[in-house]
């Protein structure tokens, strides 16, 4: 019998198709490497005031929408780094204290918001954020047509009637945010929704939209005045009652919401509409816009959105920034009011609200602020049951509740 051997090299047929086990715990530590140097660069992101490591996108987000997620990450990548240390004992263990380093640093950032959140009476689930899961779904019971305005533009009421309630519910009605030139009343038809399901009536307002050549200053304001009217004459045919009223606004929803509320309680608010204007019981607002001069100089992109609205500069129009400003509006007779402020607001600085706040306590109104560390504007804006967004409408909502006498 002969024997034919095979050439050399190629007795094996699995050689040369596989790696070797060293090449492939080589390639799993570069891997864990370039894990820890991002888990790094997002942690220097949050921490540096204003940081674009991680693009202008992704970084104003890193801890309020990708925190836990990047805490987990690098736990994940520390522990591992960690078990490959008998066969690449440098290495892995420079990847595994950068993957720690980032990972505590996260670790406090994210604990801060969670902190902060809790102390003012929200929660936050971290399964959620993780997962970034919401309920969804969300679509308004009815579009009624409040007004008609002149120019023939017909603006909806976006109403979600309160579920599983026994007698009137409580009434929030929310003003959506977008620069006075974006938005809609639709905007956050997911978060009415639910807050329908928790035994409130929820209304959402469309006004007219400033744009080049057609500010809204004193157009906005007026048209959401008659839409809080319409609601108090028609809230108990939604199953809501008109005396325990909240209005709410996130941005420049918070600056609308916070001026009309505040001068409907003087009875200087002009309304679109004939009928008189309610005076809420309380006022919520997120990252309000509530000093717009303020927000113009100091706001980073904020003066297009300002130039629309008011038609002007602070300079060139100052009877109308003094005219949509909060502090202008305060009396002693001002509703009981929220401002949730992120720390690192960028395009509404911070200081705005801080000293509106302020202001408005001075004056005998029961203000609160409450400061979201590590979060820009719109940080509770973006994928549903992320940390921001948890943060700020559990806040919200918690304080509203209260100011109504909503037991959950």
């Amino acid at each position: 019998m002969v024997h034919v051997s095979a050439p050399s090299g190629t007795d094996d047929p699995a050689r040369g198709r596989w790696p070797s086990p060293a090449l492939a715990a080589e390639v799993v530590v570069g891997l864990l490497g370039l894990s820890a140097v991002f888990v790094l660069l997002a942690a220097l992101t949050a921490v540096i005031p204003g940081s674009t490591l991680l693009g202008a996108t992704l970084s104003p987000v890193v801890v309020t929408v990708h925190g836990l997620q990047l805490v987990l990450l690098g736990l994940v990548t520390a522990v591992v780094a960690w078990l490959l240390r008998r066969s690449h004992r440098r290495v892995a263990t420079a990847v595994t204290a950068v993957a720690a380093v980032g990972t505590l640093a996260l670790a406090g950032a994210v604990g801060a918001v969670v902190a902060a959140t809790v102390g003012a009476g929200g929660g936050v689930d971290p399964l959620r954020a993780i997962a970034l899961t919401g309920s969804g779904g969300g679509t308004p019971d009815e579009r009624p047509v409040y007004l008609t305005t002149p120019a023939g533009q017909d603006l909806h009421l976006a109403v979600s009637r309160p579920r599983g309630t026994t007698g009137p519910a409580p009434v929030l009605v929310w003003v959506h945010g977008g620069g006075w030139a974006t938005g809609s009343e639709l905007d956050r038809a997911d978060d009415a929704r639910r807050l329908a399901g928790e035994g409130w009536l929820v209304v959402s307002v469309e006004y007219t939209l400033s744009g080049h050549g057609r500010p809204t200053w004193d157009v906005a304001g007026p048209q959401v005045a008659c839409a809080l009217a319409r609601v108090a004459e028609h809230a108990r045919e939604y199953g809501g009652d008109p005396g325990r009223l909240v209005v709410a606004g996130d941005s420049a929803g918070g600056q609308l919401a916070t001026s009309v509320g505040y001068r409907a309680a003087a009875g200087t608010q002009p309304s679109a509409c004939p009928s008189p204007v309610p005076v809420p019981r309380a006022i919520a607002t997120l990252y309000p816009a509530v000093d717009l001069a303020d927000t113009y100089r100091r706001g980073d992109g904020a003066q297009g959105f300002a130039i629309a609205y008011t038609g002007g500069t602070p300079d060139q129009v100052p009877d109308r920034y003094r005219a949509v400003s909060g502090a202008d509006a305060i009396t002693p007779a001002a509703p009981t009011t929220l401002a949730v402020v992120p720390t690192r607001d960028r395009l509404v600085p911070p200081g705005g609200a801080e000293r509106f706040v302020d202001a408005a306590r001075a004056a005998g109104v029961d203000a609160q602020r409450v400061d979201v560390p590590f979060a820009d504007h719109a940080f509770d804006v973006g994928p549903a049951g992320s940390l921001g967004h948890q943060a700020g409408t559990s806040v919200l909502e918690h304080w509203a509740a209260e100011q109504v006498g909503l037991v959950r």
